[in-house]
């Protein structure tokens, strides 16, 4: 098996310009929805839309926290997700709220619990991302083969194959 470089990309060259293209395509669409969508609408499926959403961040956190305790590098991805769920609902929370009363319990919500848990599983997903880029080079020198799975001794592969 060939060796890899470590500056090699894990994706094709063409696919981070495709992103930025896409990311700057949306501006032209963005500026539209503002100027032509109504200030007030009515929407169906309210209450099950919000808590399908709340139902998929409370799992993304119940992961994230399984995936800390048994030190799963699945971690920093479900941390990453969490940390997006819970800005998208401190943002949309904010930004619909009705009435004196209402908007300012989606600030202070947002304020004193998503907000601040957004960043910690910002922070979780960096700290396990910086442990795992610092980590590789010597467990690959120790004789680990770093795939996409949690890092296994090549003695360990060698003989498992056997068996």
């Amino acid at each position: 098996m060939a060796e890899t470089n470590a500056d090699e990309t894990v994706v094709s060259r063409w696919i981070p310009r495709m992103f930025l293209a896409l990311g700057l395509a949306l501006a032209p669409w963005i500026a539209w929805l503002l100027v032509s969508l109504p200030e007030r609408t009515v929407a169906n499926n309210w209450e099950l839309a919000w808590a399908g959403f709340d139902a998929g961040l409370a799992a993304l956190l119940v992961g994230t926290g399984i995936a800390l305790i048994r030190r799963s590098p699945l971690a920093e991805l479900l941390a990453a997700m969490a940390a997006t769920l819970l800005l998208a609902d401190a943002w949309f929370d904010t930004m619909t709220a009705r009435g004196t009363n209402s908007i300012t319990v989606a600030v202070a919500e947002a304020l004193a619990c998503e907000l601040p848990l957004a960043f910690v599983c910002l922070w979780i997903a960096r700290n396990i991302e910086r442990v795992l880029a610092d980590a590789r080079p010597f467990l690959q020198r120790a004789g680990f083969r770093i795939e996409r799975r949690p890092p296994v001794s090549r003695g360990l592969v060698a003989d498992h194959e056997s068996t």
